[in-house]
């Protein structure tokens, strides 16, 4: 190889190699002389580059060629003994910091360019102009390739969805995810409040409601290609059912003694007892039908990427996105959008900047103190959605004594907790969901004196009660402990950090308090069951040995039922008993609010306040 091939060579290898370090290389010059402007001439020498660079004199002429190539700098040797080299610094260190980040996502990896982002501190407005120009990326994104056009929406979301596997779901978000992806026998039909049909398109019961047969569609496939038959049904019920997976939703058929396949598309279920309930678990999206197959190939990756018979289909799940496709063999009706994706921003963007960006075509629960788009259309939904605080019985502490907790609830006004201009979207808590609305510039309930009587009689002594919150309700949690100073309860706060779940240490069970929002479901009377039967509900987690038993008799009450009517009774005896021992101090419903271009069609709010995705399409805007 002679010496000019070999040049080539070595340049072609640091083009290769290296090329993710120009910038670093540009970034760590400029931090050197931060007082050097653009077109600004730099006297240095070849030995100095080499000490900033870290490498090689060989290797500076090659970055320093890079960047001329780049038009980042402009390099002029110097001549002759005693005559130095001169830079010339033609780019903002800022629009390099930009570009690089920008690479970053262009390539998939938004976690690597918000790290980036956080290693350039220095340059605060960088991070405007970055979020700025990633706002542009969502929304409505048609690509059309001759005369085929891919419709999809890209939405943003602060934080990575763990988990989709419909046995272990523990989030809102989840839950509608899950949604997407998988089906459930049956479905509970919101407006009628009637259950339908889904994966099976008819059911019988006979021997007192203690015998169910379920005829399954056929030609339903799931995401890999594999008919869902009879043997799926009774893999997911007994999978659910079983002690190795430790599911929290093992209650919703602790009375299903025996699933058997009669036929590869009817399956039949022998119950314990008559559950006038029964098709209600089926149709909750914790039953939802899982393949045998693809839960055993797959193992624990099923929970990030499962596989269902739903109307998209998972292409792909990392750490930077959730990306849904639709599914062409979906057995009803095929989604509009061809590809939904979510790009999971950290919370550096929320706080980034007050740029708001209408290329999002949509927005959820909007201050209605901000402006919305000429021409843009807003829908609102209330009632399913409650903020609270739940008292830990199972730990020792005065929350235990029933006037400690009224002392709690008479010392906070809630009225004092609800941000400015956010008091006609919140309306004082009563229940889980919203009994009545109640909006007042007053929250009744605040009773300082009465609450210092209360504190007196229980017998608090200043100790400090633990007060566990996730990170969105931290200045709310604040708010609340610095009333309750006020009439000497001493609350000390602890954040959620996120992840805790992987710890092996539950932090919510370990406090006295606990500051939860919950969102209901479609079928409120499961919903509330849920609440106080599932393991990884807070609201069971913190009841005590007494105040669970009486609960749990009420519900059991509430099975044994096949009226309605009679069941709403025993559903209202447990609303009047946890306001009675004041286990929960209700806070707030919120109107969750969403506003959208008009171009986007068919907008509806699920139960979980979410835009049904299966049933968007855009209209094509005219140039």
């Amino acid at each position: 190889m002679n010496k000019k091939c070999s040049i080539f060579y070595y340049f072609f290898i640091f083009c290769r190699e290296e090329e993710c370090l120009l910038d670093f290389y540009y970034l760590q010059l400029r931090k050197r002389y931060p007082g050097v402007r653009e077109r600004e001439e730099l006297p240095i020498t070849l030995p100095e580059l080499a000490g900033i660079f870290q490498c090689s004199s060989r290797n500076v002429n090659l970055v320093i060629r890079r960047m001329e190539e780049a038009e980042w700098i402009r390099w002029i040797p110097g001549r002759g003994r005693g005559h130095l080299s001169r830079i010339v610094f033609l780019v903002p260190v800022e629009s390099v910091v930009l570009e690089r980040a920008q690479g970053f996502v262009e390539k998939g990896d938004i976690q690597q360019a918000f790290a980036f982002l956080e290693e350039q501190s220095h340059l605060p407005s960088v991070k405007d102009r970055f979020v700025y120009w990633l706002d542009t990326h969502f929304g409505y994104r048609p690509e059309v390739k001759g005369e085929e056009r891919t419709d999809a929406l890209r939405l943003p979301y602060s934080k990575p969805v763990h988990c989709l596997d419909p046995a272990m779901l523990t989030f809102v978000v989840e839950s509608h995810i899950a949604q997407q992806i998988f089906d459930t026998l049956v479905k509970y039909n919101l407006k009628t409040e009637e259950i339908e049909g889904g994966l099976a398109h008819y059911w019988t019961t006979c021997e007192n409601g203690t015998r169910w047969t379920f005829y399954l569609r056929k030609g339903v496939y799931f995401h890999n290609g594999r008919e869902m038959t009879s043997h799926d049904v009774r893999f997911t019920l007994e999978r659910l059912q079983s002690e190795e997976l430790r599911s929290p939703f093992r209650w919703l058929f602790s009375d299903v003694l025996e699933v058997s396949t009669v036929d590869r598309y009817t399956v039949s279920m022998k119950l314990r007892r008559p559950n006038p309930l029964f098709l209600h678990h089926l149709s909750f999206d914790r039953a939802s039908i899982v393949p045998e197959d693809a839960v055993s190939q797959l193992g624990p990756a099923f929970r990030r990427t499962p596989v269902g018979t739903g109307p998209f289909k998972v292409q792909q799940h990392d750490e930077n996105m959730l990306v849904l496709e639709a599914f062409s063999r979906y057995y009803d009706k095929r989604a509009h959008l061809d590809r939904i994706e979510i790009w999971y921003t950290p919370e550096l963007m929320r706080k980034a900047s007050c740029i708001d960006s209408p290329a999002y075509m949509m927005r959820y629960q909007e201050n209605r103190g901000s402006e919305i788009p000429k021409d843009w259309k807003v829908i609102e939904t209330i009632g399913r959605d409650c903020s609270f605080i739940i008292f830990n019985l199972n730990i020792p502490g005065p929350q235990r004594q029933l006037a400690f907790r009224k002392a709690f609830m008479h010392g906070v006004d809630r009225q004092r907790l609800i941000p400015p201009g956010e008091e006609e979207r919140t309306a004082f808590a009563r229940w889980f969901y919203a009994v009545d609305q109640e909006r007042s510039n007053t929250d009744d309930q605040y009773e300082p004196i009465l609450a210092r009587r209360y504190l007196a009689e229980s017998g608090y002594e200043g100790e400090t009660l633990i007060l566990s919150v996730s990170k969105g309700f931290a200045e709310m949690a604040e708010a609340i402990a610095s009333q309750l100073a006020g009439i000497g309860i001493r609350i000390e706060i602890r954040e959620l950090v996120p992840g805790w779940q992987d710890y092996g240490f539950d932090p919510i069970r370990s406090a006295h308090l606990s500051l939860r929002r919950n969102v209901l479901d479609h079928d409120l009377e499961l919903s509330i069951i849920e609440l106080f039967l599932s393991d990884q509900c807070s609201v069971r987690t913190h009841l005590g040995e007494e105040l669970q038993q009486q609960t749990d008799w009420l519900i059991s009450r509430m099975y044994q039922e096949g009226s309605p009517l009679t069941r709403e009774g025993y559903l209202n005896r447990l609303q009047q008993l946890i306001r009675e021992e004041a286990h929960v101090f209700f806070l707030f419903q919120h109107t969750q609010r969403t506003v959208f271009h008009p171009s986007l069609k068919n907008v509806s709010l699920n139960a979980l306040g979410w835009v049904q995705f299966r049933e968007l399409w855009f209209e094509p805007i005219a140039h």
